[in-house]
């Protein structure tokens, strides 16, 4: 997982797979480092780590809901009933 905050995209190359765009990247001053992440077209990502490529995907911060707008919950303490 990875987050988006923590990427921005710098530059793109036309390349059939990660390891042709590594190799199209390795001799320039663009080269890729670990850490550097890769997006298809489609969204597919890939992480280059030291070994090699792995999959990744965007880590989306979890939605909390909104609880403005909830009904109120009744208060659940016990109530004293007297003797009829």
């Amino acid at each position: 997982m990875v987050r988006p905050k923590d990427y921005e995209p710098v530059h793109s190359v036309e390349a059939r797979s990660p390891y042709a765009a590594w190799l199209h990247l390795k001799d320039s001053t663009e080269a890729l480092q670990p850490g550097d992440i890769l997006e298809a077209d489609n969204g597919e990502l890939r992480i280059y780590k030291y070994v090699g490529f792995e999959e990744a995907q965007w880590q989306l911060p979890e939605v909390k809901p909104d609880l403005s707008a909830a009904p109120p919950v009744p208060d659940a303490s016990p109530t004293a009933q007297g003797a009829v």
